[in-house]
C-alpha cells in the first residue's frame, strides 16, 4: 500500500489556545461570508493532526477507513460541523453573559456520552492513565479528545477568561480564544491579523478627525 499523506492540506490558526476553541475557529466571516475550513473529512484529519488531538499512525489508518467509507465520512463530518457550531453558541453566550440554549447543551451531552463510550484505562509506566479504546475504524475518533476538551473548559474555573474578538460586533471576526494575560487585556484573535485592523482604523479615524498620528 502507498504512504498516505496526512500533512495538513490547509493551514489552520491554532490562537485560541484551547483544542475546542481552535476547532471553533476552523470557519472564518460565520457571520457575513464563511469560509470553511472543514470542507472534507480529510480536513478533519488534518486539523486532529495539526493539534496533535490524533496521531499520524492513527489519522493515516482513518484516511484509508474514509476511502473505504465515504458515505460515513460525510455523515462524521456533518457531525463535526454540527458539533464545532454548538460549541460556538455555548461559549459566545457564555463570554455575553447568557445562558446557552438547552438544545446545545443537549448536543454536547449526547457527544460527551459518545466520547465517554470509548474512554479507557491503560497502563503507563508504574501506574494508570486514561486513554482511548482502538479507533482504527473508529471515523468519528478526531471528535473525542474535542468533546473532553470543550468539557474541562466549561467545568474549569478558565471558563471566565473565554472572549471573542473584538471585530465580532462588526461581524467581521467571531473567533474565540482564551485571554491568558495577566491583566485579561486580550481584545484580538490574533494582533497580527484582527489587531493590526483594528489598529489601522483608529489611526485612520484620528488623522481623519485631526488628531494626528
Amino acid at each position: 500500500m502507498a504512504t498516505l499523506d496526512t500533512t495538513p492540506s490547509r493551514v489552520f490558526d491554532l490562537s485560541g489556545g484551547r483544542l475546542c476553541l481552535d476547532f471553533t475557529n476552523t470557519v472564518s466571516s460565520r457571520d457575513v461570508k464563511p469560509r470553511e475550513r472543514l470542507a472534507s473529512y480529510a480536513d478533519l484529519l488534518a486539523f486532529a493532526r495539526a493539534t496533535s488531538a490524533l496521531d499520524e499512525r492513527l489519522a493515516s489508518r482513518l484516511l484509508d477507513e474514509a476511502r473505504r467509507r465515504p458515505g460515513d465520512a460525510e455523515g462524521v463530518l456533518r457531525q463535526a460541523i454540527a458539533l464545532r457550531e454548538a460549541l460556538f453558541r455555548i461559549f459566545l453566550a457564555r463570554v455575553e453573559g447568557r445562558e446557552p440554549a438547552p438544545a446545545d447543551v443537549a448536543h454536547l451531552s449526547a457527544a460527551l456520552s459518545s466520547a465517554l463510550a470509548h474512554r479507557r484505562l491503560t497502563r503507563q509506566g508504574e501506574g494508570y492513565a486514561l486513554g482511548w479504546d482502538d479507533a482504527s475504524a473508529a471515523l468519528e475518533a478526531p471528535l473525542w479528545p474535542i468533546v473532553e476538551s470543550a468539557i474541562e473548559l466549561l467545568t474549569s474555573g478558565e471558563l471566565e477568561r473565554v472572549r471573542v474578538c473584538g471585530l465580532h460586533e462588526s461581524q467581521e471576526c467571531s473567533w474565540l480564544f482564551l485571554d491568558q494575560t495577566r491583566a485579561r487585556t486580550r481584545r484580538w484573535c490574533s494582533m497580527k491579523d484582527c489587531g493590526n485592523v483594528a489598529k489601522a482604523r483608529r489611526h485612520q479615524a484620528r488623522a481623519k478627525g485631526g488628531g494626528g498620528a
